[in-house]
């Protein structure tokens, strides 16, 4: 994992810096820049997972670099470093993930940081298959729902659906770290896509309905609450 943080204010980097290290996060390689223009001149689509930017910097600030960012890597998580709350509503036009402010405790510090490591998990980790007949791959953001009746997993995706040959509880051991839940005996959704969970059934954001298990429900709507509270 790739982070850049960019701050003119080299006390909140190295402090930063600490914080994100304490937190020991397996290959995680940090880079430091102390001005929007020196990131750009450091940067190209697919380098960073996630870049942390101040928002108040002179010459350029972080808005307009996020924004010069976006034009050429859209998956890239930015979230963005300030003193001023206010500045929150701004980022929505380069799709910001979190906002951090500098003189929130560490505590808070640390579970915002904990909250955008997640994000990069869900949003860069991908899901692969392959046996004789069929391969391919991919990112858990992409992926709607497994549903599986004996061993046939149909895969429902943004881009459609498949069908292959698959055990559901690997499929589960594998996902359900990842923001995953079960609704029902063989159907495994991405929490990510739900628009709505209604009496007996959930509906996805694709238009899918999934039917929805008593067993499961409670288990269903702690796992979603949690979710949409950590975003």
């Amino acid at each position: 994992m790739n982070i850049a943080i960019c701050d003119d204010e080299t006390v909140f980097i190295r402090h930063l810096h600490r914080k994100i290290s304490e937190m020991k996060i397996p290959d995680c390689h940090i880079h430091e820049f102390t001005s929007g223009r020196d990131l750009l001149n450091n940067t190209v689509a697919g380098k960073f997972e996630i870049i942390i930017l101040d928002v108040e910097m002179p010459e350029m600030n972080g808005l307009s670099v996020a924004e010069i960012i976006r034009r050429t890597d859209k998956n890239v998580i930015i979230s963005f470093l300030t003193n001023y709350a206010e500045f929150a509503v701004q980022g929505y036009a380069v799709d910001a993930f979190r906002y951090i402010l500098k003189t929130q405790p560490d505590y808070i510090l640390k579970q915002q940081l904990e909250s955008i490591f997640e994000e990069c998990r869900q949003r860069f980790k991908t899901y692969s298959f392959s046996n004789r007949n069929m391969s391919f791959t991919f990112n858990l953001d992409d992926i709607i729902c497994f549903e599986v009746h004996g061993r046939i997993v149909t895969l429902s995706t943004k881009k459609g659906a498949i069908e292959y040959y698959g055990d559901f509880s690997a499929i589960c051991e594998e996902l359900i770290p990842y923001n995953f839940a079960v609704t029902n005996k063989g159907i495994l959704i991405n929490l990510e896509h739900i628009h709505k969970i209604l009496k007996n059934d959930v509906h996805m954001t694709s238009g899918l309905v999934i039917p929805m298990g008593r067993g499961y429900k409670d288990e269903l709507i702690d796992r979603y609450t949690n979710y949409k509270t950590r975003r």
